[in-house]
């Protein structure tokens, strides 16, 4: 666990490199595989009410291709420009409005700021929806399941939906 003192960040600042293990930060993610440790490098600056945090997160991840299934190797570089504030005053029950100029900002209690939560939310948001093996790829026919990347299959391609009702009226006659 990533911890720092807020009182022992000096007044020009702190410079932190660190690693994290994929298990340690509990990072999962769907079509993901972390295999080795998340690099975290970050320079804290206090402030009057806040501690600026800018830096870099570098993680070597291997997706699993929405197209064809195929794993392959990429890495996320993650800028990271954001700030620790104070522990925010308890919430009463119910929904409160959160202005969009606070959304992303983290929370430090009793002087330790925790760099875990930081590390994980932006590499979670960093990791692509809908991940591809390469722009082009052509994914696995719809009726064997070949990987049309390998080559072409025998199927015949799919009638269009569109023509459904028209071939229905013609079969009738």
């Amino acid at each position: 666990m990533a911890q720092v003192q807020v009182s022992e960040i000096p007044d020009e600042g702190l410079s932190l490199s660190f690693q994290a293990a994929p298990a340690e930060l509990e990072l999962t993610a769907p079509g993901v595989r972390f295999l080795e440790p998340v690099s975290v490098d970050m320079a804290l600056v206090k402030t009057a009410k806040a501690v600026r945090t800018t830096g870099r997160i570098r993680v070597p991840v291997i997706f699993e291709c929405v197209r064809c299934l195929r794993e392959f190797p990429s890495s996320l570089d993650i800028p990271v420009s954001t700030q620790f504030l104070e522990t925010p005053p308890p919430w009463s029950l119910g929904e409160h409005p959160m202005p969009s100029e606070q959304a992303e900002d983290y929370y430090y209690r009793d002087d330790v700021l925790v760099l875990d939560d930081l590390v994980r939310q932006e590499v979670l948001l960093a990791v692509p929806f809908s991940p591809q093996c390469k722009v082009e790829c052509r994914g696995l026919c719809s009726q064997c399941g070949q990987d049309l990347n390998m080559g072409n299959c025998a199927c015949a391609p799919p009638p269009d939906p569109r023509w459904a009702v028209l071939r229905e009226h013609m079969k009738g006659k």
